[in-house]
């Protein structure tokens, strides 16, 4: 057997020099003793069929081994010419077996101490407890060999094997016992066999002479074929099951990331948590072939059952009422029961349906406590969080990695494991998935195709503002829009500016925007902006259902002391002073969204419950404002606050009103 070809760490390094070493001692000395013993010439027959059967040689399945046909021949030459005859046989074996194969300088020579220590230690067992001298001198008490025989089998067995599965365990870093199991044990059986052949043809060669052994090779060629065609077919059984594994894997994680790359937020996260989680498992031993498989499938399919989640609920931008929090958790549930009905081989529903328990036992959906909790779970939910504070969220901006380790620690021991979270905070650079990681193909397609759509758009609006740059000061403008209001031709940008007039006064707010809904696009565009930062918020827009305007326009509900940085992204940073909250209204016309009004403040939680009821109250006036086509007592009643604010005169009932929804939809008039 050879040890597998990947790459060896230090200490399989030290076990293969010391193999090394130990078996060229061993041989050297064997040559001393047998250059001193007279051995027959007979022996170098076996030696040859030794070299000579070396080709036929059986790939074991699942590992980079395999079992040579030479080894009856090397042990027949124990049994006959001792075990100084047999281990440079084993030797020579290893030299024919390391050229054919163009192994490296150090697989060779591990493969050379490990044959010749093996078949040495194999002999001196057999000769310790048989004791008879080497067989080709002669015995008649074969019967009396069988137990002897098994023995060296056996030390054989577990020598040649025990060695190869050390090297491989410290290489794959899988456990030795499990590997040496898994792999070799299944192997015994054809040791049993071949230590039985080699009594046979020694016994032939005894009683019948050497030229009965014409006799068995026939034998040996069949059963070469049988375990090759048999070994064969597991292997491409194995080949197969791979390939559909990785199949199911990447279909799974394609559809998953292409779900995920449609909102911009929480975009690539899935991936980043199956990687860190992953990596995490690793550094806490986790070293066992199908958990780790259980634990890659539910990092990815953690969040599935989200599709049965409210989509308002998923991306509001605010705190979480109770009810909607209650709704939140059915997510984890929800999930693994999706889950259950594909017959994964590996642990991965229990994972998904406790990766929201806590150590403590107040997590759910089933207070699991402590060790109760699946290991996986307790892995995958210490770098969820890590992702999730460190990613742009509906309700708030990313935090820094301090800030999210911080927490993480706060939470040692309540929420999460604390070996789990000590691990993780020890190493986090090297377990998280570094920013600038290749995207997959999925989300790459999806994003490209999203910035080259806004890239047309943002065009379009730069080349409609530059029509429009002559803007005016609030105050002037508020005049002339409400003179233009009094004729009938008031447009979007007028109505903004009355808006603000109202607004500014009694609430305490140092910018306004006011989105429409743009359907062809699918998004919320400002389009009328005042106040700070008002040539800043004149250029925002929205995927409908994101950020703070996008959310209210698809929800039709108020959001209120939102961060303000979700409408204004990256910008929000640069900006003196900030804005830091939002109060966002949806301006609904009977059961219509006619626009999403949105105030901004310099102060976290800027807005109380009385202000926020103030514009709720004021909404249906400012949305009648933007739709009716001729003034009412509602908007004779709004355009006369403008008025008492402006310092002018109401308008008379002949106004014609303000048309403006027809105005935004032929002309798109920018703020």
């Amino acid at each position: 057997m050879q040890p597998g070809s990947r790459r060896v760490t230090t200490g399989g390094r030290a076990l293969i020099a010391a193999v090394s070493i130990g078996g060229m001692a061993l041989t050297g000395w064997c040559v001393w003793v047998g250059l001193n013993a007279n051995l027959p010439a007979t022996w170098l027959v076996f030696f040859g069929l030794s070299l000579a059967s070396s080709a036929f040689t059986l790939k074991i399945p699942s590992i980079d081994s395999s079992l040579a046909v030479s080894e009856i021949f090397a042990l027949s030459a124990i049994l006959l010419y001792g075990p100084e005859a047999g281990a440079l046989v084993f030797g020579g074996v290893a030299i024919v077996l390391s050229v054919r194969s163009r192994f490296s300088c150090e697989k060779a020579l591990f493969n050379f101490g490990n044959l010749a220590i093996s078949g040495f230690i194999g002999g001196l067992v057999f000769f310790s407890l048989a004791h008879v001298e080497p067989l080709y001198r002669g015995t008649g008490q074969y019967a009396s060999l069988v137990g002897p025989l098994a023995v060296m089998t056996v030390a054989y067995f577990m020598c040649n094997s025990g060695l190869t599965a050390a090297v491989v365990s410290i290489v794959s870093r899988q456990p030795f016992f499990v590997l040496w199991r898994d792999h070799f044990l299944p192997l015994a059986p054809s040791y049993v066999a071949g230590a039985s052949v080699s009594l046979l043809l020694v016994v032939a060669m005894r009683e019948v002479q050497l030229t009965a052994i014409a006799l068995i090779l026939p034998l040996l060629v069949i059963s070469y074929l049988t375990l090759h065609s048999s070994f064969g077919r597991l292997e491409d059984s194995k080949l197969h099951v791979t390939k559909l594994n990785h199949l199911l894997l990447s279909t799974v994680e394609t559809l998953a990331t292409a779900i995920d790359a449609k909102d911009e937020v929480t975009h690539d996260h899935v991936r980043r948590v199956q990687h860190g989680t992953l990596a995490l498992a690793r550094r806490l031993g986790v070293s066992d072939p199908e958990m780790l498989k259980a634990i890659e499938a539910a990092a990815l399919l953690h969040d599935t059952g989200k599709i049965a989640v409210p989509e308002h609920i998923l991306n509001k931008p605010g705190k979480l009422t109770p009810a909607e929090y209650d709704k939140m958790k059915r997510h984890a549930p929800i999930g693994a029961e999706i889950l259950s009905s594909i017959e994964f081989p590996y642990p991965v529903v229990p994972i998904v349906r406790h990766h929201h328990e806590n150590w403590d036992g107040t997590g759910y959906p089933d207070g699991l406590r402590g060790a109760e909790i699946p290991l996986g779970a307790r892995i995958l939910s210490v770098v969820d969080c890590f992702d999730a504070l460190t990613s742009d969220r509906p309700y708030r901006r990313r935090m820094t990695d301090e800030q999210a380790l911080t927490i993480l620690k706060d939470r040692r021991g309540t929420m999460y494991d604390p070996l789990v979270v000590d691990t993780f905070t020890a190493d986090y650079r090297e377990i998280m998935p570094a920013v600038s990681s290749a995207p997959h193909p999925a989300a790459r397609a999806i994003g490209d195709a999203r910035a080259q759509d806004r890239a047309e758009r943002e065009q379009a609006r730069d080349a409609a503002s530059t029509a429009s740059a002559g803007i005016v000061n609030d105050s002037l403008l508020a005049v002339t829009s409400l003179s233009r209001a009094m004729t009938g031709d008031a447009t979007i940008t007028d109505v903004g500016a009355l808006i603000w007039m109202i607004v500014r006064p009694v609430l305490p707010c140092q910018a306004m925007a006011v989105f429409l809904v743009d359907e062809q696009h699918d998004e919320v565009a400002v389009r009328y902006a005042a106040g700070a930062h008002a040539h800043v918020l004149r250029s925002v827009t929205r995927p409908t259902g994101t950020g703070i305007a996008g959310w209210v326009a698809v929800n039709a509900r108020t959001a209120v002391n939102a961060d303000a940085g979700l409408d204004l992204g990256l910008r929000a940073m640069e900006l003196s002073p900030q804005l830091r909250s939002c109060l966002a209204v949806p301006l609904m016309d009977s059961d219509a969204l006619v626009a999403v009004l949105a105030l901004y403040a310099d102060k976290p939680g800027a807005f109380s419950e009385d202000e926020v009821r103030l514009v709720e109250l004021l909404a249906p006036r400012l949305a009648s404002a933007l739709v009716v086509p001729a003034m009412d007592d509602e908007e004779e009643g709004f355009v006369a606050a403008a008025a008492s604010v402006a310092g002018v005169g109401a308008p008379t009932a002949q106004t014609s009103g303000l048309k403006l929804v027809k105005r935004f939809q032929s002309s798109h008039e920018p703020a």
